[in-house]
């Protein structure tokens, strides 16, 4: 090595640093890196002698091959033009000779992101959210917070294609009618608009249960399930628990007439106990045709018989698992239902209603969070919701073949609208009170009543699974005025298990019942609150989606009872009414001689009436041209 002239990188001779190359060339520095200091590297063979290594190299700070004859040849311009490694293991490198070749540059880390900090929600609140936290207290997780676009997965098409016995084959039909699971069949939809379903996502709150809009609280109950569905919200509540791979396999062969090993490459295929939708739409065609041939073939009736209960078990399974217990996969079926379909004769005994309405808000309650990106759950169901509630808001028109007796979901077949919830989002900020139908079921009640059932507060459940079912928090779906409601935690007690949730429902339904004080009076307009309602619901929620730049409270929805409660929360007098008061009074006193005519007190008067008259003309006259709102007469 030339004196005062080191190599660079690349193998370039260099001038640069050549005082300080001689004085680290004398004193060589430890290895960079390490915690605890270190002396002189020793010389080659020592360390790995004791060690009982090879005595050919040793290990320097460089990695690179040296001994004691070298010492005096360190090459300190390689030292300072070297990126330093720490906490990563050395790897053995080339040889001197080797050294003068281009180097690869270093592999940068990927530089972290510095956290934001996080905001006092519970002082500070959320801009266009609510200011109290104390109701909605998992806002700050919200789909809200941070809009995304959701991908919803619904299988209700399949039962709509799979090809059925015509009505006159009743060993088919009078199964399915008796287990009460028959309307299924009939309230699917082959389209959904997907934009509307996620701008109502966007609006649950798993706390309430109930979404949250301009107007105020509404949600899905059981009467929405009975009148919408037709099935029962009476019976006993699912109560599987997961199954393993040999239970489930037990189960399909032995109710189904499956073979071992079909059933256990099926699970392997799936990953789990699940059959898949097209294995089980085979075994409930191949099942029939079994039954065919053996009644051709003359065998006996209990064989026949066979053949056909196994065909509608599977038709069962099948039509629960595509409806309401659709899933995320939308290809896989759950085996653990099939247990209720065992006793064919016993299927009406359990809630089909509440699991349905329960399977559908456990999706809505983990899909309303920021991070999640699918939804599940009967989407048909919900959508079929959303046009009887807000039949103004989506494109859907009239069923050709609807009677009056069938569930009202099969009544209508909507478009597929828009799959951005954008146009939807911004429709549900400006909603008006004529935009929205809170008891759409006042001309099904001959098919429906209202049953008990419909006003059980508390938890309902389908296996491990359970939800709130709160019917004081939408007063007006049951025309009567909504008021501020008591804490879900006082119907829905938090940590009770399943075996109480059974028993609550089963035993103290009428004590857990909405009672007629708790109901309130009857309503005048469809969308009457008590006074202070609005005024608490807009602090304790995020009425309005829009972004909102101004820290100052969310604007007011363009709604007339917000307007109307807005003002006389203020005490603002009524002008209107206090010019009619002013006219009645000095025609009164006119009237009654108290003012003599010619007197100046009987001109003044007589002023006054001569500048009221116009006004409440003009105000009447305005009224009779069709003016939408009056606020103040």
């Amino acid at each position: 090595m030339e004196e005062n002239v080191g190599r660079g990188r690349h193998g370039k001779p260099s001038n640069a640093n050549a005082s300080a190359r001689r004085e680290l060339a004398a004193n060589r520095p430890a290895k960079r890196g390490r915690s605890k200091q270190q002396g002189r590297i020793p010389a080659r063979g020592t360390h790995d002698a004791e060690a009982g290594g090879s005595r050919t190299r040793t290990r320097s700070r460089l990695g690179q091959a040296q001994n004691a004859a070298e010492d005096d040849d360190f090459d300190a311009d390689q030292f300072l033009n070297q990126d330093a490694e720490y906490g990563e293991p050395e790897e053995p490198q080339p040889d001197e000779a080797q050294i003068e070749e281009p180097q690869q540059p270093p592999r940068r880390r990927p530089q972290q992101r510095p956290r934001q900090p996080r905001r006092d929600a519970a002082n500070e609140g959320y801009g266009g959210g609510p200011s109290d936290m104390s109701l909605l207290t998992q806002y700050g997780n919200h789909r809200a917070v941070l809009k995304r676009t959701l991908r919803c997965q619904a299988s209700g098409k399949k039962v709509i294609n799979i090809v059925k016995p015509p009505r006159s084959e009743r060993w088919f039909w009078d199964p399915i009618e008796a287990s009460g699971l028959e309307p299924l069949t009939r309230v699917n939809f082959s389209v959904l608009d997907y934009g509307v379903i996620w701008a109502f996502v966007e609006r649950w709150h798993p706390e309430t249960s109930t979404f949250h809009l301009p107007l105020g609280e509404l949600g899905i109950t059981l009467d929405d399930v009975q009148c919408l569905l037709h099935l029962p919200i009476q019976g006993k509540f699912l109560n599987h628990t997961k199954m393993s791979r040999g239970e489930g396999a037990d189960m399909v062969s032995s109710y189904l007439g499956v073979e071992r090993d079909e059933i256990d490459l099926a699970f392997a295929e799936t990953n789990g106990v699940h059959l898949k939708h097209s294995t089980l739409q085979t075994l409930y065609t191949t099942n029939q045709t079994f039954a065919e041939r053996a009644i051709a073939e003359n065998k006996p009736a209990h064989v026949v018989r066979l053949y056909r209960e196994r065909s509608v078990r599977t038709f069962m399974l099948h039509l629960v698992c595509c409806t309401i217990f659709s899933n995320k996969s939308s290809y896989d079926a759950d085996v653990v239902y099939l247990q209720y379909f065992q006793d064919l004769s016993c299927v009406h005994e359990w809630n089909w209603g509440a699991a349905a309405l329960v399977h559908l808000q456990h999706y809505l309650d983990h899909r309303s969070a920021v991070s999640t990106t699918q939804m599940a759950g009967y989407m048909s169901f919900l959508q079929g919701w959303i046009i009887a509630h807000f039949p103004r808001l989506s494109v859907w028109v009239e069923a050709p073949n609807y009677a009056a007796n069938m569930p009202l979901n099969s009544k209508v077949v909507p478009g597929q609208g828009h799959k951005d919830a954008a146009g939807y989002r911004s429709s549900l900020d400006n909603i008006q009170t004529y935009d929205c139908v809170f008891s759409p079921y006042d001309g099904h009640r001959q098919v429906r009543p209202l049953i008990n059932a419909c006003w059980f507060s508390g938890w309902l459940r389908c296996g491990k699974l359970k939800a709130k079912h709160l019917p004081e928090r939408v007063l007006r779906q049951f025309q009567h005025v909504q008021g501020i409601p008591r804490n879900p935690s006082m119907s829905a007690t938090p940590g009770m298990n399943l075996c109480e949730i059974d028993r609550v429902f089963t035993e103290e339904l009428e004590l857990r019942m909405i009672d007629e004080e708790m109901r309130g009076r009857p309503v005048t307009s469809p969308w009457d609150t008590e006074l202070g309602y609005m005024s608490w619901f807009y602090r304790v929620s995020h009425p309005v989606m829009r972004p909102v730049q101004a820290p100052e409270s969310p604007p007011r929805p363009p709604n007339l009872e917000v307007l109307i409660e807005a003002a006389e929360a203020r005490n603002d007098p009524n002008l209107m009414q206090v010019c009619r008061s002013v006219k009645v009074e000095v025609e009164r006193a006119v009237h009654d001689g108290e003012a003599v005519e010619g007197t100046p007190i009987y001109g003044t008067l007589q002023r006054i009436l001569n500048l009221l008259n116009p006004i409440l003309a003009y105000r009447r006259i305005k009224r009779g041209r069709g003016t939408r709102y009056n606020t103040r007469g």
